[in-house]
């Protein structure tokens, strides 16, 4: 495939603000720091005329090692990153439509971010943290925007990146060249890497796990999805996935969010289990784990629900937006402390 190299400056890619997308309710990023019992607007910037507060957000996450320091992919004003635990945040990378980063955990100064820029696919690559960014993949065809991109942690030149057409593409150089690996002839919405395995979310075929970087794939989502639904009679099959969430402390425990309600499997998607949530009739969207799965939040709307027992039991806290909550993160160091981003409803 055709790479175009260039080089840009962070200085001719800083905007001069957010603010011109108009949003009925707040947008930009929120945090809670007891728990999710509150939360607070985590919308304030490096300059004091400019919030996020009108930022829609497609990602989040923690640089490897350093919780203080987050990255925040937007659809709708570039890339983002706060250092101090988002007390106040600087963009690093405008223009692009941005869907979704990785950090070399190696040299975290090596970030790509992949999305689309006048109407191609992209995946930009910084050597430098973000100071300057080149052009590391340009998609032929039209309207084929990069959705994700993830890397073998062990081996983090190696590199998978999913188009939205559903090919997924592989670099072994750090991104200097790409090939296509697999073509999964549906939406992919998410790709990483866990536990030496790389897990592919595409729209209605659900998750597919490799263990041999991409040659062989195996869908994990067949019971949900197929003749042997492990759902009740009288429940539809799931038609669309939206979210995945790979538990970041223990392997083997997955959540999905889906059109019929979040799943939670343990043994790295032999059997799902359908959890039960106090919202009825609401479709969960964001979606994160951690000690095992007993701690995880998930979202309807603008509303969070959290769980302390695995999915047994949920608390509800809404927040002050019409907005809803499209990704969820939690401090790895402290879990009482929880970051959402939101996206217009």
């Amino acid at each position: 495939m055709k790479k175009n190299i260039i080089l840009f400056s962070a200085i001719f890619f800083l905007s001069a603000g957010c603010g011109i997308f108009g949003s009925s309710g707040i947008l930009g990023t929120m945090k809670t720091t007891d728990g999710g019992s509150s939360w607070q607007q985590s919308n304030a910037t490096e300059k004091s005329t400019v919030n996020i507060s009108n930022l829609l957000v497609s990602e989040m996450g923690f640089e490897p090692g350093n919780h203080e320091v987050i990255y925040l992919a937007s659809v709708n004003n570039g890339f983002w990153k706060s250092s101090n635990s988002g007390a106040k945040w600087r963009q690093i990378l405008s223009k692009i439509t941005a869907y979704d980063y990785f950090l070399d955990p190696s040299n975290t100064q090596i970030i790509f971010t992949t999305g689309v820029y006048n109407n191609h696919g992209r995946i930009v690559r910084s050597r430098d943290g973000g100071l300057t960014w080149e052009e590391v993949y340009s998609e032929a065809s039209l309207n084929n925007s990069v959705n994700s991109i993830t890397a073998n942690p062990t081996n983090p030149r190696e590199l998978f990146a999913a188009l939205n057409s559903g090919v997924l593409i592989k670099s072994i150089d750090g991104g200097d060249t790409w090939l296509v690996v697999y073509d999964f002839k549906d939406q992919i919405l998410k790709v990483r890497y866990n536990n030496k395995a790389i897990y592919v979310l595409s729209r209605t075929k659900g998750l597919s796990k490799s263990v041999d970087n991409g040659a062989k794939w195996s869908n994990l989502t067949e019971s949900l999805t197929g003749l042997g639904s492990v759902l009740s009679f009288t429940s539809k099959t799931v038609e669309q996935f939206y979210k995945l969430a790979l538990d970041d402390q223990s392997a083997g425990v997955i959540f999905l969010t889906t059109n019929t309600g979040l799943f939670k499997s343990t043994d790295d998607g032999k059997s799902w289990q359908l959890l039960k949530l106090p919202v009825k009739n609401s479709t969960p969207r964001a979606i994160a784990s951690t000690r095992g799965g007993m701690l995880a939040y998930t979202s309807i709307g603008n509303t969070i629900l959290k769980t302390l027992d695995g999915g047994k039991s949920w608390q509800t806290q809404p927040l002050i937006t019409t907005n809803a909550v499209n990704k969820i993160i939690i401090d790895p160091l402290m879990p009482q402390v929880a970051y959402a981003g939101l996206i217009e409803e």
